[in-house]
């Protein structure tokens, strides 16, 4: 059954998940609706607690509901693939925890922003990728690249992959994770590549919205309805 939620995805690690999807988070909050935020699995911090990891950013763009012990359930410090942190910790994942870790947001929530680990197909468990998980929790994704040279090839595999796998794509975004720098009438400049990144990747996905992230930004651009995306 298709839930109101969206699962943010990246098409590698540190492309900017995070950022959009708090910003995602704040967008859908200013309407009025209640966001639950999930991450299944981290690595890399001590805790959920964490002020400076991604569950507690979740958490708090999204005001703080529940505790950020239900954002993400399952934390291993070391900063490697999840699973194999888990097992340097001595521990393993909970694979059913990654799954049922969502319930208590499905019931506190009117749309949850589900944000994964890695790409779409790394591993958060032994048996478990992350596409297993945003095909279980049947959300559309938004897949996230770092706004610099190769967005287009990169973004568009990761659709056409995702698509192979069943998956529905409902957004793609372009986030800067720098400060953009050089003029927009440079063809090299960041915000050239970009613009122009956007525009070609909206060429051959008409349907979908490409959108770009500023650095810093704290909420969306205007002009995308992603309380629509999520099925509210």
């Amino acid at each position: 059954m298709k839930r109101a939620g969206l699962f943010v995805v990246g098409t590698d690690t540190d492309v900017g998940k995070t950022h959009v999807a708090t910003a995602i988070v704040r967008s859908l909050a200013v309407t009025g609706r209640r966001v639950g935020v999930y991450k299944p699995v981290a690595s890399g911090c001590a805790t959920a607690d964490d002020t400076a990891g991604d569950a507690w950013l979740l958490w708090d763009a999204a005001g703080k509901p529940l505790a950020p012990g239900d954002v993400c359930p399952q934390v291993f410090a070391t900063p490697i693939a999840p699973h194999r942190s888990a097992r340097h910790a001595g521990s393993h994942v909970d694979e059913r925890l990654l799954r049922t870790g969502l319930d208590a947001w499905l019931s506190a929530a009117d749309v949850v922003v589900v944000e994964g680990a890695g790409g779409l197909f790394s591993p958060v468990g032994d048996a478990t990728l992350v596409a297993d998980l945003a095909r279980d929790f049947c959300m559309p994704l938004v897949i996230v690249d770092a706004a610099r040279l190769g967005a287009v090839g990169r973004s568009l595999a990761m659709c056409r992959a995702a698509r192979a796998e069943g998956l529905e794509v409902a957004a793609v975004v372009l986030s800067h994770t720098t400060p953009a720098t050089g003029a927009a009438h440079d063809p090299a400049s960041d915000v050239a590549i970009a613009r122009d990144s956007a525009a070609d990747i909206a060429l051959r996905l008409p349907t979908i919205p490409v959108v770009i992230l500023e650095h810093g930004a704290t909420h969306m651009p205007p002009g995308v309805d992603w309380a629509a995306l999520a099925g509210c």
